[in-house]
């Protein structure tokens, strides 16, 4: 027999938890409740968290769940308020090995950075709820607004998410990350936007390999994708995270997209890749305008890697298919390949974001898309599915959610299909849409193959070593536990230009390779206090390490024309500006020594922006990389490298570094190019 228990205080909440065995609602009267940690906490069956009025919501300024499980949160505020030292990718709610954990009718209420001097003020800062190692996790009818991302899920089996208003978000919306059974349903992701001038990258749904898995068994369903008055963004986004797509370890299995509205201006409309087992069906993916251009627009455009397996895709709108060549196990057929130019004549705009805060174009009966009955149910005017009028980022709303019609179907059939060879192939030369307003043309399709990992290890788990203070010695003596790196995920810093098509990329030679997750093992050591910089000892598990990977975010003036050393570790490895601001690498070899530097030329580092620059090094395949705001700048394969020698020696960090983070992972940079044809 169910027992209901009110409390009206954080005290009254624990004694009732502490004496609850299953079965039990726990009332909560309005108030903060302020911190809540569940460790061991495991009920025989559902025991309910809810506020006792709905419209007076109950709220926790922090909550962590660990090895819980059967509980559930029904109508509780989770209220995040920033402040000063906090790090964008901080979290106050998280769900850490843990299984049958519920969130419903609940709101996730973020809060903007002040007072930070960087182009972060103003917008979303830290993550709206992790998830990492656990088990059947539902997050329905929830609300998240102002985050740098909203929810992160790593490691784990089960995560359903479903009727849920996501916006307002700098970078994420949501996160997944080796998590095998995901369902993403019935949601409305709308008004993104990023830091100006931070290279925030932002996807509405990214799916990682970071920790070196693919993910299994994924259905994104009758999802409403709206740039509105937010920035472009990606919509849905499984790219290849520096892994090789064709190793069957990284790939993806058994993936259904179906029945989702996407109006975005990005070219990775949805873009897949090393998938087997793939469907995406009754998909609309269209151009929007963007109402101030802050960077590149493109149009959205299904994208799949052309070496997935068992792929079908028909029946959706879109302006291209990349990917499809005639492979024997791909269906492509009844695919309404429309231009922008074209929109015209085969909708009507019953509304646009300029005017009302939220697209809606509907098939005019007997146009392409409508004899072929393809695109969503939202496409063909499903009553129901329009939502309100929504505010613009850094603003705040009702939890007001669309519901488009559940299509019914299952998971995909993963067996061979025989394609239809005689399908039209798309003009990737199309104009701008005509939508009522003039827009330039921006010339030649974007490509991200950049990705973030993500915080996904128990919070406490991170090496946080504090020289931040005006009287910080010189010298901190060892760090132990460093070679323990792979425990802890730290995220890419807001700086990497990895979904940002208005960061200009540095001048190479050649066309440089974007990024895909290359901090997925590295440790951070916090030195934000530009007056805390020097010697800051060894890092215990380095000197013997055959692949060694660092990263530093840099802040110099414009014009700086001074030598600096970014990073010293005399005789293994350093990064340094020279005197005419090129950037050189050394690391120890058996060719020229130490003394020998690589050097990268036409970096412009001294323009007073944050950037973020990452050496990766492996001496057993002798290869060198360093990367700029996502992009690879070198490739060094023809020296024969030699650092591993066990020797520890302190480490130093100059007075233009920001952030400093360090692991013992070398995961390279790899051109993936022919995806992106």
């Amino acid at each position: 027999m169910s027992t209901t228990i009110i409390v009206t205080s954080a005290a009254e909440l624990n004694q009732a938890l502490s004496q609850a065995s299953g079965g039990e609602t726990i009332l909560l009267t309005a108030g903060d409740y302020g911190s809540l940690n569940l460790h061991n906490t495991n009920f025989a069956s559902n025991v309910t968290i809810q506020s006792a009025d709905p419209n007076a919501k109950a709220s926790f300024s922090d909550v962590h769940l660990k090895q819980s499980s059967n509980i559930t949160f029904d109508s509780i505020k989770f209220d995040y308020s920033f402040s000063g030292g906090d790090h964008h990718f901080q979290s106050k709610f998280g769900v850490y090995d843990s299984q049958n954990i519920t969130f419903n009718n609940s709101i996730f209420d973020g809060d903007v950075a002040s007072g930070t001097g960087t182009s972060a003020d103003g917008t979303g800062y830290g993550t709206g709820l992790n998830i990492a190692g656990s088990t059947n996790i539902n997050i329905n009818n929830t609300e998240f607004s102002q985050w740098w991302k909203a929810v992160i899920a790593v490691n784990s089996d089960g995560i359903n998410v479903t009727g849920n208003d996501i916006h307002t978000i700098r970078s994420d919306g949501l996160v997944f990350d080796n998590v095998d059974n995901i369902l993403v349903e019935n949601n409305h992701l709308h008004d993104f936007g990023g830091a100006a001038g931070s290279g925030d990258h932002r996807d509405m749904i990214q799916i990682q390999r970071a920790y070196g898995s693919g993910s299994d068994n994924i259905t994104i369903r009758n999802n409403l994708f709206d740039m509105a008055n937010g920035d472009f963004t990606q919509t849905i986004w499984a790219g290849g995270d520096g892994k090789n797509i064709d190793d069957p370890s990284v790939i993806h299995h058994n993936v259904l997209i179906e029945g989702n509205t996407i109006y975005n201006g990005h070219f990775h409309g949805i873009s897949l890749y090393g998938v087997d087992g793939l469907t995406i069906t009754k998909n609309s993916v269209l151009h929007v305008d963007e109402k101030t251009l802050t960077g590149g627009i493109e149009i959205p455009a299904i994208n799949v890697s052309a070496g997935s397996k068992n792929v079908t895709i028909d029946q959706n709108i879109t302006s291209q298919i990349v990917g499809y060549n005639g492979q024997a196990d791909w269906n492509v057929t009844n695919n309404a390949l429309i231009q922008p130019s074209e929109y015209d004549q085969n909708f009507t705009y019953q509304a646009t974001a300029q005017g009302n805060g939220y697209n809606q174009y509907v098939v005019i009966p007997g146009s392409l898309a409508d004899t072929l009955n393809a695109g969503s149910a939202v496409s063909h005017g499903a009553t129901g599915s329009t939502p309100p009028q929504q505010v613009p980022p850094g603003g705040s709303q009702p939890n007001t959610s669309p519901t488009p019609p559940d299509s019914g179907s299952g998971q995909p059939d993963t067996g061979s299909g025989q394609p239809n060879t005689g399908s039209e192939q798309p003009d990737t030369g199309s104009e701008q849409p005509d939508t009522g307003s003039e827009q330039p043309d921006t010339g030649s399709e974007q490509t991200d193959t950049g990705s973030e990992p993500v915080l996904g290890a128990d919070p406490q788990g991170e090496l946080m070593i504090d020289i931040t203070h005006q009287d910080s010695p010189e010298t901190i003596g060892r760090l132990d536990g460093v070679s323990e790196v792979g425990k802890t995920h730290v995220p890419a810093d807001e700086t990497q230009a990895e979904g940002d098509t208005s960061a200009e990329q540095p001048d190479t030679g050649s066309e440089p390779v974007h990024g895909d997750g290359w901090q997925s093992e590295l440790s951070m050591i916090d030195i934000s206090n530009q007056n805390s910089r020097g010697n800051i000892g060894t890092l215990d598990g380095i000197s013997d390490a055959s692949q060694v990977s660092f990263s530093v975010d840099i802040t110099r003036d414009e014009g700086e024309t001074g030598a600096e050393r970014l990073v010293w570790n005399h005789s293994n490895f350093g990064l340094k500006l020279n005197k005419k601001g090129h950037l050189v690498a050394k690391v120890d070899n058996n060719d020229d020594g130490f003394r020998k530097g690589f050097k990268v030329k036409d970096v412009e580092l001294n323009d007073g922006e944050t950037h973020q620059v990452t050496l990766m090094v492996d001496q057993d395949t002798d290869r060198l990389q360093i990367l700029v705001d996502g992009a690879v700048v070198l490739d060094e394969t023809n020296t024969d490298f030699d650092f591993a020698d066990g020797q520890e020696r302190d480490w130093y960090v100059g007075d233009s570094v920001d952030t400093f983070a360090v692991g013992e992972e070398a995961p390279f940079v790899e051109p993936y190019s022919d995806l992106f044809a």
